[in-house]
């Protein structure tokens, strides 16, 4: 009917209200999403969209989309991008949509380490499409939710002051990385957007809360130099720690990178409890990069919510190819 039940529906929205932001399988796909300071990492003009769809065997999953492009400016030391989210659960009852501009400086050293800074702004929208929720007072014994008329009985709950609210939204972040290693942290919604659907609640909270990442890998060449050229192949350990007000999740595993092929293992922990197992697999040709990742549940979902499907593909215009950006965040690239 197009409905849920109440206690499904305050479940679902209680989730989508206080969890943490989407985050990608393939976190390495969508830089912007991560830190601010990755804008123009790839040393030219990179393009990349995203598509993710979680627990698509159940009735209430979640759905992901993303775009975003960043340009590195050598001529400023500079990285500029652009980043666009849309994420949508409970079949469409809740929606999130983000859009961001980023800025990044980059500072390098003799040894060819190099630190980034970067900031983001943009903006938050969050909308309810609360007539499609059905609660307990609504359903008659006899009738069920529709009264003989054909219409649907009232409900004495009280519905929101705002269906839809849009607030603005900052972060920033910073990279270290060189040829053996990278670290980074990032923060997002640092100015606590406001997006309550009560009047109430918008003057006693404090608003969405701040998002913490934390990631960090290595890049292990293997093989051996050829023609005075550096190995194609490598092993690339990382992690990523993702925080937000009581939820998180590590992500910890490793990417094996070939010439055109490269496979990948992860698992992912949700701070208190198991999450999934993720394969990753990518191909590329030249410029252009495709990946797919599948998430095996083991939490007491259980495989059976279908777990997570994910798409990325990428394409980089232009990319400096002096052996410049042979350092361990090329995952990014």
């Amino acid at each position: 009917m197009g409905k849920l039940i109440a206690v499904l529906s305050f479940v679902m929205c209680s989730l989508a209200l206080g969890a943490q932001d989407p985050v990608f399988s393939q976190f390495y796909a969508h830089p912007l999403e991560l830190n601010p300071a990755l804008a123009g990492n790839s040393g030219g003009t990179r393009i990349g969209m995203n598509y993710r769809n979680q627990y698509n065997l159940l009735s209430s999953n979640y759905v992901t989309y993303a775009i975003g492009a960043d340009q590195y400016l050598p001529s400023l030391n500079s990285g500029i991008g652009i980043s666009l989210m849309a994420d949508e659960a409970g079949q469409g009852i809740y929606k999130t949509y983000n859009g961001e501009l980023s800025y990044s400086y980059e500072v390098r050293f003799k040894d060819d380490t190099k630190v980034r800074m970067g900031i983001q702004v943009g903006f938050i929208n969050v909308s309810l499409d609360y007539e499609r929720f059905l609660f307990m007072d609504q359903i008659d014994p006899v009738h069920g939710p529709i009264s003989p008329g054909g219409l649907p009985y009232p409900s004495a709950e009280i519905p929101p002051d705002f269906k839809n609210k849009t607030s603005l939204d900052m972060g920033a972040g910073g990279v270290v990385s060189n040829e053996k290693f990278y670290v980074g942290i990032g923060i997002k919604h640092a100015n606590r957007p406001d997006i309550n659907f009560y009047s109430a609640e918008s003057n006693t909270k404090k608003g969405m809360a701040m998002r913490l990442t934390a990631m960090g890998g290595f890049r292990i060449p293997i093989g051996q130099e050829r023609y005075g050229r550096r190995s194609e192949m490598a092993l690339v350990p990382n992690i990523l720690v993702v925080k937000q007000s009581n939820l998180g999740q590590i992500n910890v595993g490793a990417l094996v990178e070939m010439r055109s092929l490269n496979f990948g293992l992860y698992y992912r922990n949700g701070f208190y409890n198991p999450d999934a197992v993720i394969a990753m697999v990518g191909y590329n040709a030249g410029a252009f990069k495709v990946g797919y990742s599948y998430d095996a549940t083991i939490s007491k979902l259980g495989i059976g919510s279908g777990g997570a499907h994910e798409l990325s593909l990428s394409y980089v215009f232009y990319q400096d190819n002096g052996g410049k950006y042979h350092d361990c965040t090329k995952i990014f690239r």
